[in-house]
């Protein structure tokens, strides 16, 4: 399929989902608030005041970090109006939420003192271009803090092989599961240094890079 297709297709599936992802009752999106309390330790090892969160959804991460520290400064983009409907209205202050491709990222350079990403990277079918965006909206010494599906090798090649293919013709718009070493390789390609990458439970990776 083309890029735009599985966008289209994550567009359709999240549209849907926006409906249910806030309830408790979210189905298999039920998983990827397991993601959010790994991400808040992991930002808050260093100062931060400018949030960026890539394929936001509704916003749980950011309601989170919000609930904590309201004083920040956080943006949410997804690629789906739905979703970022739902978002606007939890009416979240010195917070914006804006419907946007998180491969083409429409910031400034150094706009941001961390990028963070949950469970949305395996839906971008130019996962370089999310990568390379984000190193450049970050400010020098900022963080990407990135949680996705990883697995071993022969676990990768199955889900890539069966699980994708199946995925597709149920209409969700999942691209693609990347090994660890194919995370480090995008990272530092686009000029970060990565601090973490680790293959956890629950087939989860979770990657700290430095710009």
């Amino acid at each position: 399929m083309t890029p735009e297709k599985y966008k289209e297709l994550s567009i359709k599936e999240f549209t849907q989902a926006a409906q249910i992802y806030d309830s408790g009752h979210a189905g298999i999106y039920e998983m990827c608030k397991d993601d959010y309390p790994p991400i808040l330790t992991e930002l808050e090892k260093e100062p931060f005041h400018d949030v960026l969160d890539c394929g936001c959804g509704t916003g749980p991460m950011l309601q989170l970090l919000h609930e904590k520290y309201p004083e920040k400064h956080y943006v949410g983009l997804d690629l789906t109006p739905e979703m970022i409907r739902v978002a606007q209205e939890k009416g979240l202050s010195n917070t914006e939420f804006l419907v946007g491709d998180s491969e083409n990222l429409p910031f400034a350079e150094g706009a941001f003192d961390a990028v963070i990403c949950a469970n949305s990277f395996h839906h971008y079918p130019n996962p370089q271009d999310f990568f390379n965006s984000a190193c450049r909206v970050l400010r020098k010494g900022g963080r990407l803090i990135l949680r996705d599906y990883t697995a071993s090798d022969f676990v990768v090649w199955l889900m890539n092989h069966l699980e994708m293919p199946l995925a597709n013709l149920c209409g969700h718009g999942d691209v693609r599961i990347r090994k660890p070493a194919e995370f480090v390789a995008m990272a530092e390609k686009a000029g970060f240094t990565v601090l973490t990458m680790e293959k956890q439970k629950g087939f989860r990776a979770h990657l700290v890079a430095r710009k």
